[in-house]
């Protein structure tokens, strides 16, 4: 119903138990940098993140069995209100997508001490966070282009060897039928700390030139 691809048997469940086992990497890691006082929030936060996960994936498959694709189905007797009504459950559904992933940035970031407002050099560690992802939104929309102009990442100057073999990997395993190096949530995700930090490091700015008289 949804797509012209042929459907491979166990695909979703494969999908969930790859990301699971990357944010499990990712936790497991990051109880190795930190106090054990700090595992329990990181084991909390990824239990979360793996119920939440699921409950996503599934609600997308239930919404997107609603509707038949027009691709597939064609568009002569096409429900456009259901249709619409599906589209507006999908968008609603990836901001959800988007919510969950972020929660792998909290379990990176527990225990490990935000840069706090009142340090005098705040707004300075604050523009190297921003450079620093601000070259990497750069470098995932390069490497995407790339893949598309030539259909491989082999070559491509920006990654590694180690970082090559790893996406390519990850897009022989992933769920969707057209797989890119880096998903459109992973360039939101980005680009929503981006502004994030921008935001902060103006208030810190104005803040510091404010002068009162009491």
């Amino acid at each position: 119903m949804n797509s012209q691809y042929e459907f491979r048997e166990g695909q979703a469940t494969a999908e969930y138990r790859r990301m699971v086992d990357r944010a499990s990497a990712v936790a497991e890691r990051q109880k190795a940098k930190v106090d054990p006082m700090y595992h329990e929030k990181i084991d909390s936060l990824l239990d979360t993140y793996a119920r939440k996960l699921a409950e996503n994936m599934n609600q997308g498959n239930r919404i997107a069995a609603r509707v038949p694709s027009w691709l597939v189905a064609g568009g002569g007797n096409a429900n456009v209100s259901k249709k619409q009504k599906q589209m507006q459950a999908e968008r609603a559904n990836m901001e959800e997508w988007e919510h969950i992933q972020g929660l792998l940035d909290k379990i990176r970031s527990t225990g490990m001490g935000g840069i706090s407002a009142d340090d005098p050099a705040a707004i300075e560690k604050l523009q190297k966070k921003l450079d620093s992802l601000e070259r990497s939104q750069l470098i995932m929309k390069e490497v995407n282009a790339y893949y598309r102009k030539h259909g491989t990442l082999d070559g491509c100057a920006l990654l590694s060897p180690d970082q090559i073999e790893r996406l390519k990997s990850d897009m022989a395993a992933s769920w969707r039928s057209s797989p890119k190096p880096f998903e459109s949530y992973q360039l939101t995700n980005n680009n929503a700390e981006i502004r994030r930090v921008k935001a902060r490091i103006e208030a810190l700015s104005k803040r510091a030139e404010q002068t009162f008289s009491g």
